[in-house]
């Protein structure tokens, strides 16, 4: 439904609310008098003369809802606005008046040969009625109070939620701003190896590697989240850069299900454990060294996994105290952006090695909608 057709609806139903709440007095007064003057006064006489008044206050709650936001009678009191709400007291109460004793004196109770002239029986009316009117308009700006200090907490609740979004964002930018430059300086030392050890044509491939894997973290942008496929192409693109470096002693296996490919993960959540398990497990061998990457489902959830078959973990290894900035940083990012259910667990793997295994919730994304191509 569009906004033009959504506004009027909200505005008939806003005035039919209205209209409800003042019948009730209306129909009261109605009863009441019908009541007391039972023998001389049919029913439909009584609500001629009774209810139209009581309609006065339809036009007028909207108007003094509005007079409150400005001139409400709030701490601190200020003498003019209750000098305004004195004069809309005055004014309401007026039109209340001329409604009521018009509808009194054309269908009251009144005998026809007795009818008193309207401005005396107008002004009694007005001064009679004076004390229910300022009761009926203390009610009106009570309930303008209430629905403004309402809207005021909600407009503070959506204020404190954007702040709270604003902040985890800022906080994941921040982690993720620490990936780039710590696989760079990482990259980096291996290509001064590399150049200490006079393997100077593969220092060079390597620098071209960095530079096209830097240039697709430039096209990412500040994303948080990317789909499997493209976090498997930037995967792919830093394990040939690393391939250079661990030559024939680097054997990778994937086994990642085609129909999960499309599943949101976050951005450079396989690189920090693929280093990881290169610099701790792989190196660490003089032999060469396997490398496995899956991704399966589990339920309702992904789970990702890095395993290689290197010495495996110290025995006093903690990952929730891990001092290094990948594990520490993955563990960060996968708790910003999906609380409890984003899990980081590293553990020896079964048999030799070590494994890192990354629990997340399983949300889908048209292919459509991916930014990176490999």
């Amino acid at each position: 439904m569009s906004s033009s057709a959504v506004a009027p609806q909200r505005s008939w139903r806003r005035w039919a609310w209205l209209v409800t709440v003042w019948s009730v007095p209306a129909l009261s007064s109605v009863l009441e008098t019908y009541t007391f003057r039972r023998g001389d006064l049919s029913l439909w006489r009584a609500f001629v003369s009774q209810a139209p008044a009581w309609y006065v206050w339809v036009p007028a709650t909207p108007w003094l809802f509005a007079l409150a936001r400005t001139w409400g009678l709030k701490r601190p009191v200020r003498a003019r606005a209750v000098l305004v709400q004195l004069l809309a007291l005055v004014g309401i109460s007026g039109a209340f008046a001329l409604v009521y004793a018009a509808c009194m004196l054309g269908f009251g109770p009144v005998p026809p040969g007795v009818v008193p002239p309207f401005p005396p029986f107008f002004l009694r009316s007005w001064l009679g009625w004076l004390p229910m009117m300022a009761m009926a308009q203390a009610a009106v700006l009570a309930l303008a109070h209430a629905q403004s200090e309402s809207q005021r907490a909600r407009a503070q609740e959506q204020q404190a939620a954007r702040l709270a979004a604003q902040l985890s964002e800022s906080r994941l930018q921040a982690l993720q701003a620490q990936l780039h430059p710590h696989f760079l300086f990482n990259t980096l030392n291996a290509i001064v190896v590399l150049v200490r050890e006079r393997e100077t044509d593969t220092a060079a491939r390597m620098l071209v590697q960095l530079s096209e894997l830097l240039r697709q973290f430039l096209r990412q942008g500040v994303a948080q989240e990317v789909t499997l496929r493209e976090e498997v192409a930037v995967l792919e693109r830093y394990l040939e850069l690393q391939g250079l470096r661990f030559s024939d002693r680097l054997r990778v296996q994937w086994d990642v299900a085609p129909e999960l490919l499309t599943a949101r993960v976050p951005y450079l959540v396989l690189q920090p454990l693929v280093e990881n398990a290169l610099r701790h497990g792989i190196s660490a061998r003089t032999a060469a060294g396997a490398l496995a990457i899956q991704a399966r489902r589990d339920g309702g959830r992904l789970e990702l996994v890095v395993r290689d078959d290197g010495p495996g973990l110290p025995q006093d290894f903690d990952v929730a105290r891990s001092p290094g900035i990948g594990l520490a940083n993955t563990r960060a990012r996968l708790s910003q952006l999906y609380g409890e259910a984003g899990v980081l667990r590293v553990g020896d793997a079964p048999g030799i090695g070590t494994e890192a295994r990354v629990l997340l919730p399983l949300v889908w994304e048209p292919e459509s909608s991916e930014a990176i191509h490999a």
